[in-house]
């Protein structure tokens, strides 16, 4: 059944793609389309079905500047809105040395049925053993952010970034399995918001052919981040990042394997809260696994994937996503054990993004996701 479910989803995507293709509206000198509209219509296991579209604009000012907007509502109550503004654009300046650029970036996301899965002790068990919960409630992400580019070489760049960052979440549904007089602790419920304005620096060895699409090279980043207690107390942290990526052909032309390994750790203040934690899960991480199921604070991702255009602008991928974590105020056994998910998937090649379907499988969940841009 599930495998019918399948098919008749990445039919009705190749279907859906081939005929918003025809929404392209205008292309500069060099073939690059200057205006793309796409309407969104998808189906994601932690959405439900969505709509929306997504639009590029680019070089408008005739400054190689773009403008990157997409509005989304589902069906399981997600209303997501992001904008960025870039100039010069980020497939413009790729492999360049050019002497300054900025980024502008806002996200909201608001969630009004959204998961928080915690382990807890049921007060009503005489054992000690920790069970597995998930709470429903109202989450709403406020992400702003300004980046300042500059380039040393073609191959060597930088940014230092200012992040504001609001987390709030209210409304709380406990787990169904919940008896009401029993008392069960949700460490969310803690410090359920929380907000920070972080410094930001990013510093990397860049290769790679293509920003949007890369087909070849390497990348080596290393990124920090620190917000000191502005807002309120206990929310001050430090976070590092390290992470590789790889793009390299193999066997014949249109074949790219592609790879990304990722470490990251976050030193947060005693008593902080937990949505200071690396999330992990979902479609730009764990596909396979809920969005946001774990939260770390020390996390290694490993995500591989062969990538294949066979026909026109449509691709196909095959992948691993492998994941492990550890959060000694969550977890049992303050770590989550190694995680492996099989992945297939298509891909629509724009001028200026990519469209994604990916499908992951966790366990005995199957994860249908449609986004856009690779996830590395």
């Amino acid at each position: 059944m599930k495998s019918q479910t399948l098919i008749k989803t990445f039919t009705v995507l190749f279907i859906y793609f081939s005929y918003s293709f025809n929404l392209y509206a205008q292309s500069d000198s060099s073939g690059r389309a200057e205006t793309e509209i796409l309407p969104i219509l998808s189906y994601d296991t932690d959405t439900g079905f969505g709509y929306g579209a997504k639009a590029f604009f680019y070089n408008k000012l005739s400054i190689k500047e773009s403008f990157d907007l997409i509005l989304f509502n589902s069906t399981k109550g997600e209303q997501w809105y992001k904008v960025v503004f870039s100039v010069p654009d980020f497939e413009t300046r790729q492999g360049t040395e050019f002497p300054f650029a900025v980024d502008f970036i806002f996200e909201y996301d608001k969630w009004k049925s959204y998961n928080l899965y915690y382990y807890g002790k049921n007060s009503f068990e005489q054992s000690d053993r920790q069970g597995d919960y998930a709470d429903k409630c109202v989450y709403e992400l406020i992400d702003a952010r300004v980046l300042f580019n500059l380039a040393l070489r073609k191959d060597i760049t930088g940014w230092l970034g200012i992040k504001f960052n609001s987390i709030a979440s209210y409304n709380y549904q406990r787990d169904s399995r919940i008896d009401s007089l029993a008392i069960v602790k949700n460490p969310f419920l803690e410090t359920p918001s929380v907000k920070y304005l972080s410094a930001n620096i990013n510093c990397k060895w860049d290769t790679r052919n293509s920003y949007i699409n890369p087909s070849n090279g390497y990348v080596f980043e290393m990124e920090l981040e620190y917000a000191p207690d502005i807002f309120s107390e206990d929310n001050s942290f430090f976070r590092e990042a390290f992470i590789v990526r790889y793009f390299h052909k193999i066997f014949f032309e249109d074949l790219v394997l592609a790879g990304r390994a990722m470490e990251q750790i976050i030193i947060s203040e005693s008593g902080s809260s937990q949505f200071l934690a690396i999330p992990v899960g979902g479609n730009n991480t764990l596909r396979g696994v809920s969005v946001d199921k774990f939260r770390f604070k020390s996390v290694l991702l490993f995500n591989n994937e062969l990538r294949y255009q066979f026909w026109w602008r449509f691709g196909f991928i095959t992948g691993l996503d492998i994941g492990y974590g550890s959060n000694k105020n969550l977890y049992p056994e303050k770590k989550i054990n190694w995680i492996i998910t099989p992945v297939i998937g298509l891909r629509f090649f724009m001028d200026n993004f990519i469209v994604r379907a990916d499908v992951g499988f966790y366990k005995n969940d199957i994860g249908f996701y449609l986004n856009f841009g690779h996830i590395y």
